[in-house]
């Protein structure tokens, strides 16, 4: 079965490219639909979608603004209503009221950088957004930083799509500017 949505997945992206992307994304990283894993369908999307360094940042930008919408889509939906609807339906997630105030005193203490740090680790990138959700993160904060942790995370795996193949020397301008942006050079 996910052999088959995974496939599904990779015929939508080449046959509508970036508008699928950014669609899949969202509902990625927004949690409503976390079968596939962006880990598996990115960086066949980037081997398909990349050509040289302009289609490089169109799909950096693409996936970078699709976590973002979706990691907010997650952070309301189940972070800023989730308290709410785990008093009417115990299916949220299986969490219960218990575990929200657990991740609401836990994030409030570790949680806010860990927002950008979390969106590079595969098992708490998307879910993060929930316990953000749960303990109020101020908006602002949620959203710089994770689109910080989500441009580094796109930049990281398109690049990493290309090591080894001969198109590597086509990125390295975007990855260049990039490289000196985020390191201040």
């Amino acid at each position: 079965m996910v052999a088959g949505l995974i496939d599904t997945v990779l015929s939508l992206l080449s046959q509508y490219g970036y508008f699928a992307l950014f669609v899949f994304v969202v509902l990625e990283t927004g949690y409503v639909i976390h079968f596939v894993p962006s880990e598996v369908v990115l960086p066949v999307a980037v081997l398909g979608l990349v050509s040289g360094p302009t289609t490089f940042a169109l799909f950096v930008l693409n996936a970078t603004v699709a976590a973002v919408v979706g990691s907010l889509l997650a952070y309301y939906l189940f972070g800023v209503s989730g308290a709410h609807l785990l008093e009417r339906s115990e299916r949220i997630e299986r969490l219960t009221a218990g575990e929200v105030e657990r991740s609401q005193r836990w994030f409030r203490r570790w949680g806010e950088g860990l927002l950008f740090w979390g969106r590079l680790v595969p098992v708490v990138r998307t879910p993060i957004s929930i316990p953000a959700g749960f303990a109020g993160t101020d908006l602002r904060r949620f959203v710089s930083y994770s689109a910080a942790g989500w441009l580094l995370y796109a930049t990281a795996l398109t690049a990493f799509a290309y090591v080894g193949t001969d198109l590597i020397g086509v990125v390295e301008p975007v990855l260049t500017v990039l490289f000196d942006a985020i390191v201040g050079a």
